[in-house]
């Protein structure tokens, strides 16, 4: 258990200093959050920081929601 806690720390410290502040790492697991469930998509704390961790770029959820919908787009069609 206390292993854990260690891990998590420290992959937390990490998430933290891809960010300037706190205020940006909490908006950007808001917007991937929304980008989620209107995708249908469950959503896990988890998981989005795991994502975030993946891509800390802000434009990360905006390229998503392109993606998305030029698969919408695709299928229109």
């Amino acid at each position: 258990m206390r292993e854990k806690v260690q891990k998590e720390q420290l992959t937390n410290e990490l998430l933290r200093k891809q960010f300037r502040n706190n205020f940006q790492l909490a908006h950007q697991a808001i917007d991937l959050g929304r980008f989620y469930v209107k995708s249908g998509h469950e959503v896990h704390l988890d998981k989005l920081l795991e994502e975030i961790r993946k891509n800390p770029s802000p434009d990360y959820v905006r390229d998503l929601e392109a993606l998305e919908k030029e698969d919408e787009d695709e299928n229109e069609e």
